[in-house]
């Protein structure tokens, strides 16, 4: 009985598994892979394009149909679904997700049409991978975003819905058909306008929002597939299902948006005769009147018609749930069907309801002014992909951009237009992005953008999409150009599984490409705003997190490159090997890269898991012992500025072999610094290799005239060998560096292998430093102040101090171990303020002297900003409007910038805009530039890189302006400015609501004479409630002092000065600012005194 009991319990045993393993292996064989000439007998589908690489596959659908039923209803459950089914790729594989069915119909809608069902699934193997898929009396339609790959299709092949055709979206062509989005970009935001942006800017409230849909048709629509009789409106049904499911993929995933279609769906159908529905070619009011004559207001949250127009108008933007507008939108096509029309127009149109702007920077260019943020046509859903002159792409990738995620949520959440929605609470957790730090960067030089995110959930789906966010109008209407100093230079892309993305493009960095069509380098100083986005795909509907950074261009740095390993050569494992590289100023500010790492690539410059050298000098050499185990062909090098995001790499790929023997140095012990007389040491191991054993002679080349080089021993064999290296007779007159060449040879057959060692040699004493700028004396030095000096052959670092005074008793900026003989300053100097530098050598001997003070004046510049501001610019006639700067400081006018010049206007092609000076000296800003674009916030001085203004100029630029502020030059600044724009054109209004001026006037002399004494004056004190001094001190020949009040009234002269000290009463003075103006030798010098 024992027995039997046991073959029982195995038998039970045995049939669970097998009837586990079938299960899974039936899951598997719902497909089996097929090829078109197998079902070219067949009758195909009609398709709108043909992919151009594909997989042909067979599918009982019964079976697969029989699979589903019973699938776990998404929102009924949060456990995760137990219903795990099998989709092929492009690849030939087979993928795995979890199967919830996901009804995007009413109920009662389901109820009638229990033939249409649609389905959400998540991967498994590929946890990024969101799929959502329909099974109707049409077959199988899926849809599936990932991370890893492009978004994949899966369609009926035959009409006998046997056959299925897979493919990519990266392998679909083009079938251009006319198509235009006409909606008006003018939609009503306010959400955009308060204080609630930061919060409601991602999809990361836990909330999963349905919108009932009112999806209507024309009959032009319903008769394309109303082809069986008694089923029309089922047919019709079904084809719009596909169409919204599919779109749904995109709104679950990036906004928790889904739609359902309302329980009145066939009172919204049309087929048959096409004069008896209400379309008569418009379709926006149309629509919304046919929708207010058939539903009641309260019966659906978004309303949408499909036709055969090409074109797409949502009739609104930011209008769902807006009583009157929701049900205004349309879009039409010749063949509504396939990712176009569900992607590129339906996604698109219905973006615009739910609060979306246009996002092609150049092309058509109709965002809201903050959302042109791709180049010329975009390749995201709210941009114009392949309908525009120039295009990134033929047609949209299925993702919106983070400015339309950022407007679409503000919009449906709590403050937003479009609150409509049934809101259930999920349990996902919404993930954390980090865009990093801001970064300094030099010109024409690649770089990474690298993010991190958080997910309570687990990292395994979360997607990640960089994106560039400057929406100011390019100057150009094509690809951009890497003079560009505005708007987007890199093209959007769909989310990947890496938090990092390269621009450009590694491969075409690899190539020698810092300029590829569509990811421009920039090869002149401005700024790139980048947005971080990161999506966790999560199939209770998806979460965002998002983060900002910005990537400043340095002009005055750069081009940044690797100049070594530009030949296909050969390095030897062990060995010594040096990489150089164009330093190109990057170490000095606004960059400021003193180090850099060096990393090494095995695969072609593809990926670099070796590093070479951490944090080693930017001084463009470092020697580097090659690793063992990194044989290869395809090496390169990376060099990359450390704790920057700017790197380089060497422009050809070499090769890396095992060597016969190695002489290994460590890499410290590369270099010696020595204070002659003295002699240096150095100490490396002889390694050999594949059984290597002959005996190898060592030598040495590069050393000093005059110096011996000794090793012990002179020859070594065996692996192992420690070897002395000593360079005796050093002397003071050999200062400098020597590179010295370190050879092995053996001699038969003949191997030659070489190292480099560094001999730095030192001195005791110093030559008198020489500095150079700012000269002594200079006038008028702006910031950034760089200072340099004449490099000393003797010194290894110096050390520099800026001070106030001449005996350095108030230092306001030092530096020490400056390893180049120049340094800019991060302090922040007061304008027209003399200040003295000096600089001081050392090496590993010890330190020199001071150097002799040199002193330079700061400019003499000062920023006012108008306070007769706003004001209005009426819309009716055509006004002139002023408004005033009052400068209380007199002396001479060196250079003039506008700055924070902002207000609104439609049509700005309206506006003249003009300055004048208290000399009445009037200058044109600009005069009716642009055309119907609307607004302004610019900023103008004449050292601007561009004379071009962008369209509308409202991204804060600085831009050279019409006529020359340098008009001003030579004149006093004292009096009223006044700025006037005259509206040329009636009906349209705006406000000027700020602008400023920066002003700079010619500064005191401040050179120190060679006796040491300084020609300054002095006033004290200052302030001062009554009467202060005037210190001439030792200047000599002054031929007039006046004070003035700031109105320019005479308050006191003196043209008989005997004395050296002069005092000036100020007892029966009103309090406030005066003006000192004393003239000596045809130069006059000016000086504020405050009396309080």
């Amino acid at each position: 009985m024992k027995k039997i009991y046991q073959k029982i319990i195995l038998t039970c045993l045995t049939t669970l598994f097998i009837a586990s393993v079938t299960a899974q292996n039936n899951a598997i064989n719902y497909w089996t892979i097929s090829n078109k000439g197998a079902v070219a007998n067949l009758d195909k589908v009609n398709r709108s394009s043909q992919p151009s690489t594909s997989q042909i596959y067979q599918l009982d659908l019964n079976a697969f149909k029989n699979a589903l039923i019973g699938a776990p209803v998404r929102g009924e459950s949060t456990s995760k679904s137990n219903l795990i089914m099998a989709f092929p790729t492009t690849e030939g594989n087979l993928e795995h997700y979890r199967v919830l069915e996901s009804p995007i119909m009413h109920p009662d809608l389901a109820a009638m049409y229990p033939m249409i069902k649609t389905y959400v699934a998540q991967g498994i193997e590929d946890q990024t991978a969101y799929m959502r898929f329909s099974v109707t009396q049409f077959g199988l339609h899926t849809m599936s975003l990932s991370g890893k790959r492009s978004t994949s299709y899966i369609d009926p092949y035959t009409k006998d819905l046997s056959s299925y055709i897979v493919y990519d979206r990266s392998s679909l062509g083009t079938n251009p058909q006319p198509f235009e989005c006409l909606t008006p970009q003018d939609g009503n935001l306010p959400s955009l306008k308060n204080d609630k942006i930061e919060n409601n800017k991602a999809t990361n409230d836990q909330k999963f929002r349905t919108f009932r849909l009112a999806q209507t048709c024309t009959a032009e629509y319903g008769n394309i597939f109303a082809t069986t009789p008694g089923s029309e409106y089922a047919d019709i049904q079904a084809q719009m299902t596909i169409t919204i499911n599919r779109v749904n993929s995109v709104y679950e995933v990036d906004l928790a948006i889904t739609l359902q279609f309302i329980a009145q769906q066939n009172s919204l159908i049309f087929f048959g005769s096409t004069s008896a529905d209400p379309w008569n070619g418009e379709y926006n009011t149309t629509t919304q009147n046919f929708l207010n004559s058939t539903l009641a207001n309260n019966d659906y949250d978004i309303g949408h018609n499909f036709n055969t127009s090409g074109g797409g108008n949502a009739g609104c933007i930011a209008c769902v749930c807006i009583n009157g507008q929701k049900g205004s939108g349309m879009t039409g096509r010749a063949n509504p069907t396939g990712d176009a029309f569900d992607i590129d127009y339906v996604a698109h149109e219905m973006g615009h309801q739910f609060g979306g702007y246009h996002t092609m920077n150049t092309c058509s260019r109709s965002g809201s002014g903050q959302t042109e943020v791709e180049i010329a046509s975009g390749s995201s859903i709210m941009g114009y992909a392949g309908i525009c002159a120039t295009n990134v792409q033929m047609n949209s990738d299925a993702h919106f951009n983070y400015v339309n995620v950022r407007d679409i949520s503000i919009n449906v959440k709590p403050g937003g237009n479009s609150t409509c929605a049934a809101v259930i609470n999920i349990t996902n957790n919404p993930p954390t992005a980090s865009a990093g730090a801001d970064y300094t960067i030099p010109k024409s030089t690649a770089f990474v953008l690298e993010g991190t995110a958080t997910d309570a959930d687990g990292m395994g789906s979360l997607t990640y999409e960089w994106s560039q966010n400057d929406p100011t109008q390019s100057p150009g209407n094509a690809a951009p150009l890497s003079t560009y100093t505005v708007g987007p230079m890199y093209r959007a892309k769909m989310p990947i599984t890496s938090p990092n993305r390269y621009l450009p493009r590694l491969q075409d960095v690899i190539a020698g490409n810092l300029t590829p069509t569509w990811e421009v380098t920039p090869s002149v100083g401005r700024v790139l705003n980048f947005s971080f986005m990161v999506r966790d795909n999560d199939i209770q509907g998806g979460q965002t997190a998002d983060d900002l950074m910005k990537v400043t261009v340095s002009g005055t740095s750069g081009p940044f490159t690797v100049t070594s390993q530009t030949t296909a050569v050969t390095w030897n494992e062990g060995a010594t090997e040096t990489i150089t590289w164009n330093v190109a100023n990057t170490t000095a500010a606004p960059v400021s890269a003193a180090n850099v790492n060096i990393y090494l690539s095995l695969d072609g410059g593809y990926t670099y898991p070796i590093t070479l050298a951490s944090n080693v000098p930017n001084n463009g050499t470092a020697n580097i012992i090659v690793p063992s185990g990194a044989a290869t062909t395809a090496a390169r090098v990376m060099v990359r500025g450390a704790g920057n995001i700017f790197y380089a790499l060497n422009t050809t790929n070499f090769s890396i072999t095992a060597s016969e023997f190695v002489m290994s140095f460590l890499p410290a012990a590369t270099t010696s610094d020595v204070c002659a007389p003295a002699s240096a040491t150095y100490n490396f191991t002889y390694n050999t290799f594949l059984g290597f054993n002959q005996v190898t002679t060592f030598s040495a080349t590069g050393n000093p005239a005059g110096t011996t080089v000794v090793f012990s021993p002179t020859t070594a064999q065996n692996n192992g060998t420690p070897v002395t290296i000593t360079i005796n007779g050093i002397t003071p007159a050999m200062i400098g560096s020597y590179p010295i060449t370190v050879t092995g040879t053996a001699p038969s057959p003949l191997v030659v292998k070489n190292s480099i060692i560094t001999l730095n040699v030192y001195a005791t004493t110093f030559n008198p430093m020489t500095l150079s700028t700012p000269a002594n004396g200079a006038l008028n030095v702006t910031g950034p102040y760089t200072f340099s000096w004449v490099a000393d052959p003797n010194a290894a670092t110096y050390d520099i101090d800026i001070a106030t005074d001449a005996a350095f008793t108030n230092i306001v900026d030092a530096a020490t171990g400056l390893v180049a003989n120049s340094y800019i300053s991060g302090a922040v100097l007061s304008s027209n303020t003399i200040y003295y530098w000096r600089v001081k050598p050392s090496n590993q001997c010890g330190s020199g002297s001071f150097s002799s003070a040199y002193s330079f004046t700061t400019s003499n510049c000062n920023s006012t900003v108008s306070t007769a501001v706003p004001v209005t610019i009426s819309s009716s006639g055509t006004p002139t409007i002023t408004s005033t700067i009052n400068i209380g400081v007199t002396g001479t006018i060196n250079d003039i910038d506008v700055v924070g010049l902002i207000g609104t206007h439609s049509w700005i092609n309206d506006l003249t805009v003009t300055l004048k000076s208290p000399q009445n000296t009037t200058i044109t800003l600009w005069d009716q530039i642009c055309a119907n674009e609307n607004d302004f916030n610019l900023n103008f001085d004449d050292a601007a890189a561009s004379a071009t203004l962008p369209c509308p100029p409202t991204g804060g630029g600085t831009y050279q302006p019409q006529g020359s502020l340098a008009a001003f030059n030579g004149e006093d600044p004292l009096g009223t400015w006044t700025l006037t724009i005259v509206d040329n054109f009636n009906q349209d209004g705006g406000a000027l609501n700020g602008w400023g001026l920066n002003i700079c006037l010619t500064s005191i002399s401040t050179t120190i004479p060679q006796n040491g004494i300084v020609n300054t004056i002095t006033i004290y004190p200052n302030p001062t409630s009554n009467a202060f001094t005037l210190d001439l001190g030792n200047i000599e020949n002054v031929e007039n002092i006046i004070l003035l009040d700031v109105q320019g009234k005479l308050i006191y002269e003196n043209n008989n000065i005997i004395n050296s000290k002069i005092k000036i009463d100020l007892n029966n003075k009103s309090e406030g600012i005066y003006i000192l103006k004393v003239q000596h030798h045809n130069e006059v010098n000016t000086y504020k005194v405050v009396k309080q």
